[in-house]
């Protein structure tokens, strides 16, 4: 059995909706469970409640306070709260153990409700006092679930911030005694073996100290003999005494136990994992696989605290491998801030909280598919995972965007940062499965009823279409390619092929020749079917071909992601790609500069600045834009002269420094950021910027958002 849902109605931030249902419920995976979110947004409260609900097997303490109940106002808290857990996938014995508390899920299996109703009540003297009830059954028949019953569904809990320098000492609060007294070994009758060892040492103990170190003199009656003075004659009993390690009861012994390695001086991270696994001992020795019975929960607060990445990720894989050992009859719900934990875990084990809502990303819920699970735990690193802890996320194909886009908004006063926005670079144009992540399926939305994933996604593109200036410079007057999946179909037919058979990464990309086309492909062109070819992917250059080719480029990108339903937004270059854009752009001269700089290795020397100083005269007198001046800007990059990424750096320095230099002068920054966000080819970098950053740092609303905004540099459309 495992915990399917737990429902919260009035508890801490959670109230209960209007329609009375829960305010927070949280579908969890069957064995393993990352949950994930910013601070406050309810990853404590989720632990805490299950604790409250199933107590634990150290039976910790836990009182509940004032502070548990919904607070309506400042000084207003609800009357009641309720914590619901439903259990499912009850094997037969289990089954019989919960028997008068089970009922049946909408298909018709058996499902354990666990509910933890807790009440303000008053007293006859007027004292407030909390009621607290463990009920389970069906709605409106539930009974109290007993003690037995209650033992078999408790926890293993591991606390946020581990002093285990603290909690492993010996003494009256040492959680190593609640640890120990918790293992089977101390509950089947071995402890006596403990105690009659303590026996037999204190009895040594106490000959040792009764020993006579001088005729008719040792330790204990130096003692005793100064403590008769103490006394009058009717007490000196009293001064009788002895020496031992503890009293010969379990308790008494655990308390004087301490654990540590052998080594010495260990720092937090390394005593932070010598807790957990003695933690882990209240989980292991309840997992004997065959008469394992009951969720066998763990809950894990911030598991990476004290630990560093490496340490991490070999705890978290020691966690999925307990999980397989003991053939995935447990259940790990644990809460991290780490992006490196995150991404060290398939990604349909992670539940994200956003908004008050919990969001679970297995297949039932989301639009990803096995292969999609599949591409993500390869490529969804510690850095691309930052996109589960942030408020907005800006998804780009490569290092260049990278590095431009926060630059460029902090210029226009948006800096990402305080906004909590992400860009991630999926290094190419695989979007979509970044899409379907955040994406809910028709079960969520149409049969739960379940809101959409809100959280703004801007998705930054190039439109990938050469303009003609290209063709008319390289002296191309026609071209070669396999446009799209329908074109492909044709050609199939042609070379009598299957589509496995071919390399269909290359489709959209342009040939000088049939051959070296059908090279990448991997197919032959011979006497049979050259006409044929050429004439089904020949194709004759012009600027009327140009523009319907970027009209159908922005049709077929608009109708790829239509399904998705996300809060997401694309935003296409004008023209070409981010760096071609940028020649046509305001930026022009400086990204000219940075383009020289790279260029050549003394490039403000001689005739290297001769010739930059030319070319930029040529560029501000260029008010037109010809095409001409912006390929000889983009030249080099095409060429791979240059890197596009070491550009790209370089440029954010520029405008950062640009930034740095006229924040102070409000008139002069403005006129700036008029200049830039009125550019129609940065148009489409500011608007992915602003649809992330409607999330402000105060919580305005978009609306108010854009109105203050409007006002201040009076440039939005």
């Amino acid at each position: 059995m495992y915990l399917k849902t737990l429902s919260l109605y009035n508890f801490r931030k959670f109230a209960e909706r209007e329609d009375s249902s829960p305010g927070l419920t949280v579908h969890f995976n069957k064995n393993l469970n990352l949950i994930v979110g910013e601070n406050d947004s309810g990853k404590t409260a989720i632990i805490d409640a299950i604790r409250y609900l199933l107590g634990s097997l150290s039976d910790d303490y836990e009182k509940i306070t004032m502070e548990d109940f919904y607070c309506i106002n400042k000084d207003e808290f609800a009357k009641s709260f309720i914590i619901e857990g439903i259990f499912t996938d009850l094997n037969e014995k289990e089954a019989g153990i919960f028997l008068e508390w089970l009922s049946f899920d909408a298909d018709n299996e058996y499902q354990l409700r666990v509910i933890l109703k807790a009440e303000r009540k008053t007293n006859e003297n007027g004292k407030e006092y909390i009621d607290k009830k463990i009920l389970a059954g069906e709605v409106n028949c539930e009974l109290r679930l007993n003690s037995q019953a209650r033992d078999l569904l408790k926890t293993t809990y591991l606390k946020p911030l581990r002093d285990a320098n603290s909690e492993l000492k010996p003494g009256f609060r040492s959680r190593l005694v609640n640890i120990l007294k918790a293992h089977p070994i101390f509950q089947s009758g071995e402890s006596n073996e403990l105690v009659q060892v303590m026996k037999e040492a204190n009895t040594k103990i106490e000959k040792f100290f009764q020993k006579e170190y001088t005729k008719g003199h040792s330790l204990i009656k130096d003692i005793e003999n100064v403590l008769s003075d103490f006394y009058d004659n009717t007490d000196l009993k009293k001064s009788k005494a002895k020496f031992n390690v503890s009293k010969n009861d379990l308790t008494s012994i655990l308390r004087r136990l301490s654990l540590n390695t052998e080594e010495i001086n260990l720092g937090l991270g390394n005593q932070n994992l010598l807790f957990i696994a003695t933690e882990m001992l209240l989980l292991n020795n309840f997992l004997n696989e065959s008469e394992s019975i009951g969720p066998n929960i763990t809950l894990i607060e911030e598991i990476e605290a004290h630990l560093h990445t490496q340490a991490q990720i070999r705890l978290i894989k020691f966690l999925e491998s307990e999980l397989e050992k003991n053939n995935y009859s447990s259940q790990f719900i644990l809460t991290t801030h780490s992006s490196n934990l995150v991404s060290s875990i398939n990604p349909c084990n992670i539940i994200m909280i956003h908004n008050d809502f919990c969001y679970p990303m297995n297949k039932d819920y989301t639009l990803l598919n096995e292969n999609d699970y599949k591409f993500l735990e390869r490529f969804l690193d510690a850095t691309k995972c930052n996109l589960f802890f942030a408020k907005g996320i800006i998804l780009v194909e490569g290092e260049s965007e990278m590095f431009l886009i926060p630059a460029l908004a902090e210029l226009i006063g948006l800096p990402l940062h305080k906004s909590g926005v992400s860009v991630i670079n999926v290094h190419g144009t695989s979007f979509e499965r970044y899409l379907k992540l955040f994406s809910r399926s028709e079960h969520w939305i149409e049969e739960l009823n379940y809101p959409k994933l809100n959280i703004p996604i801007s998705i930054i593109t190039d439109i990938d279409i050469k303009p003609y200036i290209y063709y008319e410079k390289e002296g191309f007057k026609s071209i070669y390619s396999i446009q799209n999946n329908t074109h492909l179909q044709g050609i199939l037919k042609i070379i009598n092929k299957k589509e496995e058979d071919l390399n269909t990464e290359f489709i959209g990309k342009e040939y000088s020749t049939l051959k070296k086309l059908a090279k990448d492909f991997k197919f032959e062109v011979n006497n049979e079917n050259e006409n044929e070819l050429v004439h089904a992917l020949k194709l004759d250059i012009s600027e009327k071909y140009i523009e319907e080719s970027k009209d159908k480029k922005l049709q077929d990108i608009e109708e790829k992601y239509r399904s998705y339903n996300c809060n997401f937004k694309i935003f296409t270059a004008p023209e070409w790609t981010l760096e071609y854009s940028l020649s046509k752009s305001c930026l022009r001269e400086m990204l000219y500069k940075v383009i020289h700089t790279f260029r050549y290795k003394n490039a403000f020397e001689g005739k290297r600045l001769k010739q930059f100083e030319e070319f930029k005269q040529i560029i501000k007198e260029d008010n037109d834009f010809s095409d001409e001046i912006v390929y000889e800007i983009f030249k080099p990059i095409d060429k791979k002269l240059v890197s596009k990424a070491e550009v790209a750096q370089e440029l954010s320095v520029y405008l950062k420094d640009l930034f740095e230099r006229k924040k102070d002068n409000k008139e002069e920054l403005e006129k700036i950021q008029n200049k830039i966000m009125q550019d129609d080819y940065l148009k489409y970098l500011i608007e992915a910027i602003q649809h992330v950053s409607t999330v402000n740092v105060v919580e305005k609303s978009e609306e108010e958002f854009k109105e203050e905004f409007e006002e201040k540099v009076g440039v939005f459309q």
